[in-house]
């Protein structure tokens, strides 16, 4: 019966040759899954390697299979729960539901066209730890990427945890560390999952917990570009790391997504965005292998990354005002390159070549005039202070004169630089 039963529908919804033939391994998988009960299973000859019967003993015994009875009951008696069960499935093995699966099912009338409304969690439930969340959904109790018991894809967000998630100023959009604490991240374990999602253009859970707060589901949300950053790992040592631009949407369904997400998707080629290459911080940047790289030509590739930057600042979509963001470090790395360390202050009477305890300058870059007067985020309007002559700069009696003579001093440092004087 399983055959004329499950066999069209694996050839009209799974792209199978011979349904009747392929229904063999969803039917024994099940059983072996503790999903599924064969009667007499045990008395079934296997196939050589042992991994499910013969086909032929299948078609002599005919045995009665299906739902343990306790759970065929659970899911006949609550129908919510039936719901909950469908939607999950439908959302982890198709996005989109192909048109007529729910009627060739038989569950058209069960879902009434809300497949999402069904899912659970809901958006906003809190759990005051991850254990909780675990003993209600089930999944991993520490992983930071990793599914829940249906199988669909959940990201964690802690504040007070060791990545540098954030959301991205002036959007809703997250961006959010792969997975690795230190040293360089690869395209393994989480963010091998993440990968895929990107690639299938899935939806999932995104988790957070503000600081001295509850975890709570946040929101669904889908992957629309994969990039590369320098971070800092949890051995506090400098590190390549993934950074996944994470888009919230209101379901996992696609007819749900806004339209600014839809174009976002539509332009991700689904490559990876490396912001590592152009960006080196200067701790890295300083060992042996860098030396035969010079000090100016290392700012000419800094400055040049800055202005493609500040290039798409005319364009407004979500995905450029994303961009932008991640790719702002370039201009401060040049700032800081050209000051060698120093208050970029002519006039400068506090410590301007005081180091902070990972020996780095305790500078700070600054846009001369503002970033938001003037719109520009190179490095010829901005200079590195010491935190006496910033705070000189921007609240000191004498600040318009001051500017006036730091915007001169960025100017020409930045033109000895580009033109080798």
């Amino acid at each position: 019966m399983a055959k004329e039963a499950v066999g069209p529908l694996l050839t009209a919804f799974a792209g199978s040759a011979d349904g009747r033939q392929d229904v063999l391994y969803p039917f024994w998988a099940l059983q072996r899954n503790k999903l599924w009960e064969v009667a007499d299973s045990a008395d079934l000859p296997l196939t050589s390697r042992g991994r499910r019967p013969k086909l032929s003993a299948l078609d002599e015994a005919n045995p009665l299979a299906g739902l343990p009875k306790q759970d065929y009951d659970r899911l006949t008696e609550d129908l919510e729960l039936a719901a909950w069960a469908v939607g999950s499935l439908l959302v982890r093995f198709f996005t989109p539901p192909p048109a007529q699966l729910l009627e060739a099912l038989g569950l058209e009338e069960l879902m009434a066209g809300q497949i999402s409304t069904y899912l659970r969690p809901l958006p906003g439930e809190p759990y005051q730890h991850r254990n909780a969340i675990a003993e209600v959904y089930g999944g991993n109790r520490v992983l930071g990427i990793t599914p829940l018991s249906d199988g669909l894809l959940t990201v964690y967000s802690d504040d007070k945890g060791p990545y540098a998630d954030q959301r991205i100023p002036e959007m809703d959009w997250i961006a959010y560390t792969g997975d690795g604490l230190s040293g360089d991240q690869t395209l393994s374990a989480g963010n091998r999952s993440m990968a895929e999602a990107q690639e299938r253009q899935k939806a999932l859970r995104y988790w957070h917990k503000p600081h001295r707060g509850h975890w709570t589901f946040e929101t669904w949300a889908v992957i629309v570009q994969r990039r590369r950053r320098w971070g800092r790992g949890q051995d506090g040592q400098q590190r390549r790391e993934f950074v996944w631009i994470l888009a919230p949407v209101p379901s996992p369904m696609q007819e749900t997504w806004p339209a600014e997400v839809i174009e976002a998707l539509e332009q991700d080629d689904g490559q990876l965005h490396d912001d590592s290459l152009d960006v080196v911080p200067l701790e890295v940047d300083s060992t042996p292998e860098s030396k035969r790289t010079s000090a100016r030509e290392k700012y000419k590739r800094l400055a040049a990354a800055s202005r493609r930057t500040a290039a798409g600042r005319a364009r407004s979509s979500k995905l450029t005002k994303m961009e932008r963001y991640l790719r702002s470090p370039a201009a401060r790395e040049a700032v800081i390159l050209r000051s060698d360390g120093r208050c970029e202050n002519p006039s400068c009477m506090g410590h301007p070549l005081e180091r902070t305890d990972a020996d780095a300058p305790l500078l700070e870059v600054d846009h001369v005039n503002g970033l938001a007067r003037t719109g520009q985020d190179v490095p010829e309007v901005m200079v590195a202070l010491c935190p006496n002559c910033h705070a000189l700069k921007t609240r000191g009696r004498e600040r318009r004169k001051l500017q006036k003579d730091l915007l001169v001093v960025a100017r020409s440092r930045h033109r000895a630089f580009m033109e080798g004087q």
